[in-house]
């Protein structure tokens, strides 16, 4: 998936680049992009999700759908380029977040070290400077794996409907990683770009709320404040259907 939404962003990059995507233009929605390069939903939703991080994209006024963003071609200067990995070396840096993942599951979030993680791979903490800047970084990162596992929802029903699907698969995985509510972050520019995509399924705005109430509930572990107050939230927020 990942492969593929990079190809959609290189080309939407392009575009913009070229001018042929002009700031403030709209861009491909999701589904007109799984039309044009024949992908399902999770890499139309991801390459969008790329393309505002990277400045490229923002929010349509109208608040449905994105549009060029109008620094865009300030964007594309600006950009750092992020580090990239051998395969072998991305290799390791995804067994490490596995195995943080692994303790943190068992253990508690709190028995997370850089030590302990080198450890664990008989290595010496200096070792995982070669895949990882630091723990602010891995829990990012850990918090993206997990997401990553659980994309959002097909569009299926209604748009109030696909939210509270969404809001239920968000709280399964903060049911089953009890650590994952302190270490995700859905502001900029902390987010990442499977946590992003939990974004993308509706305005911005609403679905930052619907995040934060469920991410809210979790970090107090109160399953019956998110059932009773899902509903309400879902009916309270400005959707069309």
């Amino acid at each position: 998936m990942a492969r593929k939404a990079e190809a959609i962003v290189a080309e939407l990059r392009r575009r913009i680049v070229a001018g042929e995507l002009a700031p403030g233009a709209p861009l491909p929605a999701a589904k007109a992009i799984m039309a044009e390069w024949g992908v399902s939903m999770g890499p139309a939703y991801r390459a969008l999700t790329i393309l505002r991080q990277d400045g490229l994209a923002e929010a349509a006024p109208s608040g449905r759908g994105a549009v060029v963003a109008a620094r865009a071609a300030d964007a594309v200067a600006e950009a750092p380029q992020l580090p990239r990995l051998p395969a072998e070396g991305a290799e390791t840096r995804a067994e490490l977040v596995r195995a943080a993942i692994e303790i943190a599951d068992a253990e508690g979030l709190g028995a997370l070290s850089m030590r302990r993680l080198a450890q664990r791979f008989d290595q010496a903490n200096v070792w995982l400077l070669t895949y990882l800047r630091d723990k602010a970084q891995l829990q990012v990162l850990m918090s993206d794996a997990i997401f990553a596992e659980y994309p959002p929802p097909e569009s299926r029903g209604s748009d109030r409907e696909r939210l509270e699907a969404l809001c239920r698969l968000q709280w399964e995985m903060y049911r089953r990683h009890p650590w994952l509510a302190v270490t995700v972050s859905f502001k900029q520019p902390q987010i990442s770009p499977h946590v992003a995509a939990h974004t993308a399924v509706a305005a911005p705005q609403v679905a930052l709320t619907a995040a934060a109430f469920v991410r809210g509930c979790a970090l107090g572990r109160d399953g019956e404040a998110f059932e009773a107050g899902l509903r309400r939230l879902v009916e309270s927020l400005p959707l069309e259907n």
